[in-house]
């Protein structure tokens, strides 16, 4: 595998204020279930009270008292919910902190750029974005428009080999 902090390091290594956000996008609705269901069994919530807006009710309910969001999305009783989960591993590896953002068609993950990342955590992170593809093979990964990556084509060209060899291993 490549060295991808080689590769890829600007987009992580300052803090710049900003969250730069990857796009899962032309998801099928049983796959976001498949994607954010791997995230919660294999991290914590540690956002303060994630809640959703429940349609149906025109209320807020905690996130974590519900047990499959998603389900809320493809019935329409929710439109979309946020909530931050710490402590997801690849590898033995633990990741920072991401932000997941989940939609009826799309996962968006968003992470603080900083002292935080170094080769070993980032090649876990890659290796959670190809498995998380290998539970979505439909989707189409990409740096969000507004939340972009510093530099998305290193940050692509570091991915690939990630993904080829996750797609190898599932076959």
């Amino acid at each position: 595998m490549t060295n991808a902090w080689q590769i890829t390091s600007v987009n992580f290594r300052d803090d710049d204020g900003s969250l730069p956000t990857i796009v899962f996008d032309h998801v099928k609705p049983a796959s976001v279930k498949k994607l954010y269901r791997f995230i919660r069994e294999n991290g914590q919530c540690v956002s303060k009270s994630p809640t959703v807006w429940d349609n149906r009710h025109c209320a807020d309910v905690p996130l974590m008292s519900i047990d499959d969001p998603c389900d809320w999305l493809q019935a329409g009783r929710a439109d979309a919910f946020h909530c931050c989960f710490g402590g997801i591993s690849m590898h033995g590896t633990v990741i920072p902190d991401l932000g997941i953002f989940v939609w009826e068609n799309k996962i968006e993950i968003d992470f603080r750029m900083g002292k935080a990342w170094n080769s070993e955590n980032v090649d876990a992170f890659f290796r959670f974005l190809a498995y998380l593809h290998s539970l979505a093979p439909e989707s189409r990964i990409r740096s969000d428009e507004l939340d972009q990556l510093t530099d998305e084509k290193s940050f692509m060209a570091a991915l690939h080999p990630y993904l080829d060899e996750c797609s190898r291993s599932i076959r």
